[in-house]
This record gives structure tokens, C-alpha cells and sequence, in this order.
């Protein structure tokens, strides 16, 4: 009964979209005028062209830059967020259908499947089935503002508790080399489904149970794997794309980092920005010791550091002594990891021969990010910022804090006050995943039962998408 309820209520914000967006919602620039129309029904002067994408000019408020089908999205999946009577059921029916071998719960074969699951849930989260498909959503991402895209690769392999792997089938073992070129090859594929700018997003553990099991040993990485590394990070770097090494759990992730910093001493050089970048999760105990023995370490070898920071999404299956007992105390870990790196107070960056890094901050906590924003801002204004941050979000989670940065971006730059030396402008960047609708919706569903927090940072943002449509229909009201 529930979710029929949600569905008409749904139909029923459907209605509206002529009315709010008009023909056709978000517009794009009409070849023989300066002037366009915004989602909001707006009008706004044509501003310069980004990377050949055509770009939304500044608003007075950061959601008119949205079409109105992505906020009509997120309102519905907030809701169903936000819902105890939905959202256990409703998840309990999303695993069903991601792990199903049944052809009438695939949804690429079901027809209705698709027609649901497609523009609500795919459309939303995913980058699409093809290059096609996806280099315009990486377009429409910058043509929205947005720096580029992140884009994973989202195979990768569940470890229990007990470090046994999840869904291994010891009688239908793959030679390790064949799984190997198997993910090797899925990630060279993505990589030539993105452009300069854009970001490969990967899990070690992608490449099969041998690597798994050899990352749960502390092994040194099998030179089939190497290469594959080598591969795939020289095809980036040609490509202008950069790397990130997803973190994964505590068992695993000793070696992902020490078999990363391999990889860093021969692609990070100091003196360009960095190629690959570590993850530091911040919901663990030891994130401060990380990120400072990551920049001694790089300043004692000579090699430029990249780091994202993240909060952490495996609290639920990890080992939960190691993390921060209270969301507070996480709260206060992310935060004076990214104040003391602005501001230059790790100890490893006292003096006059501190590292080389760059800094990515992903995260969908609200205060976090605007703080973070704030704090880079005044430090450049006084010419004592450390460095530069970007940031990076889920696509259709927290889009009310990508497009508020993007707004913020976009002031900076019509503000002649600074000079441009002290001008801080941030880039933000979406992260998807790509492939067919069942298996977007396996990589889904794993982010949701590991990422709670991000699912409740997107029904935080309703009431900004609520007070956003009804602005749009008001205003369209007034012009009728």
C-alpha cells in the first residue's frame, strides 16, 4: 500500500512539469541569442564556453541550475528515504531484483522493470550503458557547472567478517590471470568512455578472489596485476584522466595502501599534479596517523601524494573497533583533518622541504563541505592557504551542495574585489557508475546498504528541492 501511495504521489508531481519547466524543462543556449532560459524559467546572459560544454550562468539560487526532472527525482527518492514503511521493503525488493537470475526480475529483459527502474532510479545515480550515453551525462554534468566526472568501474568482491569471501564458489574458480585481464580490461574500457579532466575510480579487490586473497595476506601484488596497474595508470595519465584507489575493508586495506604507494613512486612526480590518489577514511581511528605518515612518507621519498578524504562506508561489515565509537567523534575527524591540511599543521608540512599533495575531499555531509569551502576561501584571501581542494559527491545524493559550491565558484569569479592570487575557486565532480541496469543496481544497493549516510544526506536536502519547485511554480504562475 505504501509504495502505491508513493507512485501516485509521484504521478501526481509529474503533472506539473509543464507548468514548472515548460517545453522540454532546461534549455540550452539558442544559437543566434545572448540570452537563455533557465530551468527555473529565468533568464540569464550566455557566459563563456568550458571545455566546448556550454555552461548554466549564475543564479540567485543554486537549484534553478537542476532541470526540473532531476528534482522531481529527487524529491520521490527522498521520500522513499525518508520512509520506515517504504524504505525496508523497498530495499528488500531493490536486492531481490540487482541479485536475481530470474529473466522477469532482470530488469534489462522486463520491459515494465525498465520502465520503472530506468528513469527513476538508473537516470539519477548511473552514467548510462554506453559511451554514448555516458559522455552525455558527463556533458550535461558540465554543462550544469560541474568540473567533470568520476567514473567507476563497479566490480568488486565482499569480504564477511570472518575474512571469507562473499559469494565464492570454490568449484568455479577463475585462473587468476584471466580474472586479472578481466578487470584490467573493464577499467581500460571506462577510460575510454571519459575525457581530459574526468577521474577513474577503482577497487583492487575488482580484480578478482586471487587478489583478494592475496590483499588479505599482505602479499606483495603478482606481477600480472602490476602490469595491469601499469596499464591502466599510463592509459590515464595520456587521457588527462586522474585516478582514485577506493578504500575497502580494514582486512583488505593495509595492502591496497602499501601496494598504491608502489604505485605512486613511479607515477606522482613531484612538480605536476598528482596521478593517483589513496583514500583515507576519516570513521577510523588511526585516519590522522594515516594521512600523516602518507605525507612523511612521500616527503622522504620524493614523490608527490594524493589524497581523498572520505568519512567511510563500511561500518557495517568492518571491524568496528577501529572506528570512531560516536558520529561525533567521526564528525570531528574529518574536520580537523581537512582544517590542519589547509592550514598547513601536519607536522610533516612544518618547514621549509614539506611534501607535494593534492587534496579531494568526498563527502556528502553538509557542514563538513561548507566549512571546508569557507575555511579554503579565507585562507586564500589572506594568501595562507596550504592547498587547493576539490571535492567530489555520488551523483544524486547532496546536489543541493554541489550546485550551492558551484554558485559559490561562480560569485568568486564575477567578484573583482581579490585579486586573482587570492581568489579560491573550487571544482566539484560527480561520481557514477556505469553498465546495464542490473548491474548498476548491484553496485546500488551495496552503496546503500554500506552508505546510509549518504542516502540520509539526500533526504536532508528535500526541503531545499521543495522550496526550489515551488519557486519555480510560483514564478511560472506569475508569468501565466
Amino acid at each position: 500500500m505504501g509504495s502505491v501511495f508513493a507512485m501516485k504521489h509521484f504521478r501526481t508531481r509529474l503533472k506539473i512539469v509543464h507548468l514548472v519547466a515548460g517545453n522540454g524543462g532546461q534549455k540550452r543556449f539558442q544559437s543566434s541569442s545572448d540570452v537563455y532560459n533557465l530551468a527555473d524559467g529565468s533568464r540569464k546572459t550566455r557566459i563563456p564556453k568550458h571545455d566546448s560544454v556550454e555552461l548554466i550562468a549564475p543564479s540567485s539560487t543554486p537549484l534553478a541550475r537542476l532541470p526540473t526532472s532531476s528534482l522531481l527525482r529527487s524529491l520521490f527518492l527522498s521520500s522513499f528515504f525518508s520512509s520506515p514503511f517504504l524504505f525496508r521493503p523497498g530495499l528488500a525488493l531493490f536486492q531481490k531484483v540487482a541479485n536475481s537470475s530470474s529473466s522477469w526480475l532482470n530488469p534489462d529483459g522486463n520491459p515494465v522493470l525498465r520502465g520503472i527502474i530506468a528513469p527513476l532510479i538508473y537516470k539519477q545515480f548511473c552514467a548510462g550503458r554506453n559511451k554514448a550515453e555516458i559522455q552525455r551525462t558527463a556533458s550535461d554534468n558540465r554543462r550544469l557547472g560541474f568540473s567533470g566526472i568520476v567514473l567507476c568501474y563497479g566490480k568488486e568482491v565482499q569480504v564477511r567478517a570472518d575474512n571469507k569471501i562473499l559469494g565464492h564458489n570454490q568449484e568455479k574458480v577463475i585462473v587468476m590471470d584471466t580474472e586479472i585481464k578481466q578487470w584490467r580490461d573493464g577499467n581500460i574500457q571506462t577510460l575510454g568512455m571519459i575525457g581530459e579532466g574526468d577521474w577513474l575510480g577503482i577497487k583492487y579487490s575488482g580484480a578478482g578472489v586471487h587478489i583478494t586473497n592475496a590483499l588479505i595476506k599482505g602479499s606483495t601484488p603478482p606481477s600480472k596485476f602490476v602490469e595491469a596497474m601499469q596499464t591502466i595508470c599510463e592509459t590515464a595519465a595520456a587521457r588527462g584522466c586522474r585516478i582514485w584507489i577506493d578504500a575497502e575493508q580494514q582486512v583488505l586495506q593495509s595492502a591496497i595502501d602499501e601496494w598504491t604507494f608502489g604505485f605512486m613512486r613511479r607515477y606522482n612526480k613531484i612538480g605536476r599534479r598528482a596521478l593517483l590518489y589513496s583514500t583515507v577514511q576519516a570513521y577510523l581511528k588511526s585516519s590522522r596517523e594515516k594521512v600523516q605518515h602518507q605525507l612523511a612518507l612521500s616527503q622522504r621519498e620524493g614523490w608527490r601524494l594524493g589524497i581523498k578524504l572520505v568519512r567511510g562506508a563500511y561500518i557495517s561489515n568492518d571491524q568496528r573497533d577501529r572506528i570512531h565509537d560516536t558520529k561525533a567523534d567521526t564528525d570531528n575527524s574529518y574536520n580537523g583533518i581537512v582544517r590542519d591540511l589547509l592550514h598547513g599543521k601536519f607536522s610533516a608540512l612544518l618547514g621549509d622541504n614539506s611534501p607535494q599533495f593534492d587534496l579531494l575531499l568526498a563527502g556528502h555531509n553538509s557542514e563538513s563541505i561548507r566549512g571546508a569551502v569557507r575555511l579554503a576561501s579565507d585562507l586564500a584571501s589572506e594568501s595562507r592557504l596550504r592547498i587547493y581542494p576539490e571535492f567530489a559527491q555520488l551523483q544524486g545524493m547532496a546536489d543541493e551542495i554541489g550546485c550551492e559550491i558551484l554558485q559559490h565558484a561562480e560569485n568568486v569569479n564575477t567578484d573583482k574585489a581579490l585579486p586573482l592570487d587570492k581568489i579560491y575557486t573550487p571544482k566539484v565532480y560527480k561520481c557514477l557508475t556505469w553498465g546495464s541496469l542490473q548491474d548498476c543496481m548491484q553496485y546500488l544497493t551495496r552503496r546503500l546498504v554500506e552508505n546510509r549516510g549518504a542516502a540520509d544526506r539526500m533526504r536532508e536536502g528535500s526541503a531545499a528541492f521543495r522550496k526550489e519547485l515551488k519557486r519555480r511554480i510560483l514564478r511560472r504562475l506569475a508569468k501565466a
